[in-house]
């Protein structure tokens, strides 16, 4: 194996990485849009919901099942059962995975024809059914190689899948589409299911590599294990999925039933949710990668008995990202109205901004804390707070809005993702045994208003922004809530992730043992 990367290092990489696949995406899709037009972007649109929904169904939770129980078994320095682990997760996705897919290619007329309303989506859908298998098998491996930290690899092979996969479905836009709408979309489709193919097929002959000389250990009963993890995250996913597509078909009929300005209440909607929210949760990109780093770290900790760590990186963690949440929150509450003008020329678009930029505290704790909770086999957990807050929603949703119009969904929303995180973090702090001190929240709150009664003063509105974070980082400073230690050890990180580390051999085989870098 190649030398791993650290927490932090790794989030860093994956960070950069997404961010650079999204600007291709975004360039990508500019040439998509000139080759299908308008109305090719809304048929694709609506076959992703299919796409996405037999994804969801095709893995049922296996990718978060193989990175937890292989990084348990790295943690426990049994490559044996790492292989008996990945065998059951592969046979596990294969098998749902080709049953999904199967029903997916026999029902793609139906679903066309029913769901879409669109028979040319049947093509498409069809084409998904075929390639879904590889996909799924695809994210498993993507577990395996996180669980192990060799994300050096991960991202050199996602930004290759991603590169492929736009080669190719250029190559069928031109040679093969030629033009046909119903081909365009299976073409685009194809490319990156082909994409995701090759992707697998190259981290499976990887992983084969580094098992060629263990032996599956078959005395682990991973074949119960497996299932004790699938099923809660299966159904977790399952019953966000359904209370979800509730929430959205409750908003259009709550809304119609406002006694205000449906119209308005309507546009309102779709201010927040197609300005607001990407704005809103780009920053936390570097979060959702840390979250998904988290679980096999804390899992392979948990295995190897390492309590003090299971402690410091929990402290360490909800920490920094409180500092990081509260700049965030800050900078978009300071900055909204000039965001909203800037990007979208819209007024309302700031004026929601400004409303939903205090909740990023809530949003990006909570990121953090449910990938821990994963992390230490939590998902039971997870499933019941998740379900107990989604219907929570669903309930006020359907009393609040017909009432209140879009002032209820913004109740709803701030109401639901607080229960959610104190539910979480308390579970957090309760299984990690870690006490968190009240003054490491308080020390960036009072930074944080601080930092933005100070820059709200500033007379020239296209710079607040800038003297906030220049204000809260002194601030920070000051108050140590960067401790000096954080600092040093950021400064570390930061420093490792830019230049390479050397590789070294982490997989001795001998004896089926593990060698894992303190």
């Amino acid at each position: 194996m190649t030398g791993r990367t650290s927490i932090l290092g790794g989030a860093f990489l994956l960070t950069v990485t997404n961010l650079f696949l999204r600007l291709i995406s975004i360039l990508f899709n500019v040439y998509l849009s000139d080759q299908i037009g308008a109305a090719g972007l809304g048929l694709l649109q609506l076959i992703s919901t299919v796409s996405i929904f037999a994804a969801l169904v095709g893995s049922s939770g296996v990718r978060v099942a193989a990175m937890f129980l292989s990084a348990e078994e790295f943690g426990r320095r049994r490559l044996g059962g790492v292989r008996a682990a990945m065998s059951c997760c592969l046979t596990y996705g294969t098998i749902i995975s080709s049953l999904v897919g199967v029903a997916t290619w026999f029902l793609a007329d139906y679903f066309a024809a029913s769901w879409l309303g669109d028979t040319r989506a049947a093509l498409s859908i069809r084409c998904m059914g075929l390639f879904l298998p590889f996909s799924c098998l695809c994210g498993i491996m993507t577990g395996y190689f996180t669980a192990c930290s060799r994300i050096r690899q991960l991202v050199v092979i996602e930004i290759a899948e991603r590169l492929l996969s736009m080669a190719l479905t250029v190559f069928l836009l031109l040679y093969w589409a030629k033009g046909d709408l119903e081909r365009s979309c299976c073409g685009i489709l194809l490319g990156s299911s082909l994409g995701a193919t090759a992707d697998f097929f190259l981290l499976y002959r990887m992983y084969r590599k580094d098992m060629k000389e263990v032996k599956t250990d078959k005395s682990l009963h991973m074949g119960s294990r497996l299932l004790r993890l699938c099923i809660p995250l299966a159904l977790n996913d399952y019953l966000r999925s359904g209370l979800n597509t509730a929430e959205q078909l409750l908003i259009p009929y709550g809304l119609a039933r406002y006694g205000g300005s449906t119209e308005q209440a309507m546009a309102d909607y779709g201010t927040i949710h197609a300005m607001v929210f990407p704005i809103l949760m780009f920053p936390a990109a570097v979060l959702y990668a840390l979250s998904d780093l988290l679980v096999p770290e804390l899992s392979r900790a948990n295995a190897m008995g390492r309590k003090l760590r299971i402690v410091d990186l929990t402290d360490k963690c909800l920490r920094l990202c409180m500092l990081f949440a509260s700049g965030v929150a800050g900078f978009l509450f300071v900055s909204a109205n000039e965001l909203g003008l800037r990007i979208y020329g819209s007024a309302d678009a700031g004026r929601y901004l400004k409303i939903f930029a205090p909740m990023v505290l809530m949003l990006y704790l909570d990121a953090i804390v449910d990938g821990m909770l994963k992390g230490l086999a939590e998902q039971v957990s997870c499933v019941r707070y998740n379900t107990l807050t989604s219907a929570m929603d669903v309930l006020f949703l359907f009393l609040l809005l017909p009432r209140y119009g879009i002032a209820a969904y913004i109740f709803s929303f701030l109401v639901t993702h607080a229960v959610n995180l104190w539910l979480s973090l308390r579970r957090l702090l309760l299984v990690s045994r870690h006490r968190f001190k009240l003054r490491e929240f308080c020390k960036p709150l009072l930074c944080l208003l601080f930092s933005v009664l100070l820059s709200t003063l500033f007379p020239y509105r296209a710079a607040k922004g800038i003297i906030f974070l220049l204000l809260l980082t002194a601030s920070f400073m000051i108050s140590d809530a960067l401790l000096p230690r954080d600092r040093a050890w950021l400064s570390r990180v930061l420093h490792n992730s830019m230049n390479a580390v050397p590789k070294k051999n982490l997989l001795n085989k001998k004896n089926n043992h593990i060698s894992i870098d303190k």
